[in-house]
């Protein structure tokens, strides 16, 4: 658009305020300005209904803004609304899930045990035996070793000697090798529960804390 287009449209929008305050039958339906798709402010006794969709404003015969009327939503942002509102939806719900669900886990826990030291002694019950299972295993894992140098050892003697080793007794070494792994591996995971026993167990007992000290608290 060239200069003096876009200072003859500036005009002709002045103008058609200016006739719009000054026609008394046009003053009393309400003068509406808009924006034109060129970026040009026009007014009017109606919107085009190619820009009734955009944001416009209604103004008084004395050229004061009674009203405005906001651009309508797009469709993209109506559904991008309604997402956030099931997203939120779904937010509030778990949240009060989880807040049911630990309410629940505090009444288990205020239930079950009567003190810090029936905690401690529940957890190393549990620490015990998981212990024990550790001792047992490692116990086998030791008679696995001996049998695995018996065997190595034959092996040895039979290369020696100048012969090929027999493939059963190869296949065995090799089996006990597997369960050797397995019980170390038996072992692993017991130190991991036993790591996950105390963490639970320690935020047990700070928990225990905080609900006596709440239930003191209120009975003063």
């Amino acid at each position: 658009m060239s200069f003096e287009q876009s200072v003859f449209r500036g005009w002709h929008a002045m103008a058609l305020v200016l006739a719009c305050v000054l026609l008394p039958g046009a003053a009393q339906a309400g003068i509406k300005c808009w924006t034109n798709g060129e970026g040009v402010r026009e007014c009017g006794n109606t919107v085009p209904p190619e820009y009734a969709q955009g944001e416009h404003e209604e103004k008084s015969k004395s050229g004061l803004v009674v009203k405005k009327q906001p651009r309508s939503r797009t469709r993209a942002e109506i559904v991008a609304e309604r997402e956030r509102r099931v997203a939120d939806a779904k937010a509030k719900a778990e949240a009060q899930a989880a807040a049911a669900e630990r309410a629940k886990a505090d009444r288990v826990l205020l239930d079950t045990f009567s003190s810090e030291d029936d905690l401690i002694l529940a957890r190393d019950g549990q620490l015990t035996n998981v212990e024990a299972q550790i001792k047992i295993t490692e116990s086998h894992v030791a008679k696995l070793n001996r049998q695995i140098d018996q065997m190595i050892t034959q092996a040895a003697d039979v290369e020696k000697r100048g012969h090929k080793v027999p493939e059963t007794l190869s296949a065995n070494i090799e089996s006990v090798r597997r369960q050797i792994d397995e019980q170390h591996e038996f072992i692993a995971d017991k130190r991991r529960e036993q790591d996950a026993i105390r963490a639970k167990f320690d935020a047990d007992v700070a928990r225990f804390r905080e609900l006596r000290a709440q239930r003191t608290a209120t009975a003063n």
